[in-house]
């Protein structure tokens, strides 16, 4: 019974100030060509009311909120890990070309900045990779998820392709891990977003832990590929 009636308050909640309200702000910002750091600093702002009511906290257990535009390379467990990521310069992030089409969040995601990547296509994730390098130049930072996919445990496989980039470019890039103290809160599988949700939303408290490493800058890829692999598998749970 309480668990329906907090699932009740925190979908109210979320619909009236998400859905109704933070969404077409973001919209309004991004036709009347309002600067990046509005629109971002909407975002920011319900992010930090969205964590508290959900009863999620984020612990910095390691590092320091970066400071430069940088590559922001993590783990990936589901798609609330946007929310968890600490940055000092507005963050945009590298999404599956589909997600353009969902209802509110494809929205949202265009509203601020979104780049988008069609992963089967080699044309459009060389493309993609551009269009970050390009926001890092503007001041933002890149959130990216080499893996390409979410897991609940562990670290998959990383598609390689931003590793060039930033090696051919000189752009630097800076790890996180994120470790979430209930695994079941991960989103994986053929699980859909909807029941995903409604049961993060009934779910009472629970936190991540969130690891920052230090900047990492190589002209060969391989190189850095190791190295970021090998700092975010030594804190990976």
């Amino acid at each position: 019974m309480i668990g329906y009636f907090r699932l009740i308050v925190r979908l109210s909640w979320l619909v009236i100030t998400g859905f109704l309200v933070l969404i077409p702000l973001l919209i309004l910002a991004k036709l009347f060509g309002l600067p990046m750091r509005i629109r971002h600093g909407l975002f920011a702002s319900w992010r930090v009311q969205f964590l508290w009511v959900l009863g999620i906290r984020v612990n910095r257990v390691e590092g320091q909120k970066p400071a430069q535009s940088a590559i922001l390379m993590g783990n990936h467990r589901s798609y609330a890990d946007v929310l968890f990521i600490e940055s000092g310069s507005p963050t945009i992030f590298l999404g599956k070309d589909e997600v353009r089409t969902w209802p509110f969040i494809g929205w949202a995601a265009m509203a601020i900045d979104t780049v988008f990547v069609k992963r089967k296509n080699k044309a459009s994730r060389s493309k993609a990779r551009q269009a970050l390098a390009d926001r890092i130049k503007m001041g933002l930072s890149p959130v990216v998820f080499p893996e390409g996919t979410t897991v609940a445990q562990g670290l998959l496989p990383f598609h390689p392709g931003m590793f060039y980039t930033a090696a051919e470019l000189s752009l630097p890039v800076i790890p996180f891990v994120l470790n979430y103290t209930d695994p079941e809160m991960a989103w994986v599988g053929e699980e859909k977003f909807v029941p995903h949700l409604l049961r993060v939303l009934q779910r009472p408290r629970w936190s991540v832990d969130l690891h920052i490493g230090p900047t990492f800058s190589r002209s060969d890829a391989e190189l850095l590929h190791q190295e970021v692999r090998a700092w975010m598998e030594s804190r990976v749970k």
